[in-house]
């Protein structure tokens, strides 16, 4: 491999690593300017109705809205995959969910969830991105009933959990 592949490769590798952790976990929102190209569109199914727009400013408003509902966000990125101007990111989160989300109050319960970033990434930024995560996990953390041995099966509570995000009608 010529080493001008190598130096690519290597820089998209951080890229994706960035991304992933630095942007999320220090919540340096001027990254997204550094790291996501104007235009940038990524694709993600979120727990949410959502009106983010493309670019460095949905990525923000992305990170701020997570940010704001869970303190201590800790972000690591468990495998990194290079091929052509393609990255994926295997990564886990956790955070303690201590704001409001999605109208749901702050439980204080440490939260865990595993996702996967692709990230198209070309002149140096990222250009389009695909991401699946575990937002089901997510939410059934939030949502559990308490501890204890009154607290039902896991997954008991799934239609309930599905009924809080239909539209009314």
């Amino acid at each position: 491999m010529a080493s001008g592949a190598g130096d690519a490769t290597e820089s998209r590798r951080e890229i994706a690593r960035l991304f992933r952790t630095d942007l999320w976990n220090l919540g340096d929102l001027d990254l997204a300017d550094r790291l996501v190209a104007p235009g940038c569109h990524i694709h993600a199914r979120l727990p949410l109705a959502t009106d983010f727009a493309a670019g460095p400013e949905a990525v923000r408003q992305l990170v701020l809205f997570y940010r704001l509902a869970f303190s201590d966000i800790d972000m690591r990125v468990e495998r990194l995959v290079v091929e052509g101007d393609t990255t994926v990111a295997r990564w886990r989160g956790e955070g303690t969910h201590t704001g409001d989300l999605l109208g749901m109050p702050p439980t204080h319960r440490r939260i865990t969830t595993d996702g996967i970033d692709m990230l198209r990434i070309e002149g140096g930024r990222i250009v389009e991105g695909w991401v699946a995560w575990d937002a089901l996990s997510l939410l059934e953390q939030v949502l559990a009933p308490g501890e204890g041995p009154q607290a039902p099966d896991p997954g008991a509570g799934f239609l309930q959990l599905l009924s809080r995000f239909r539209s009314p009608g």
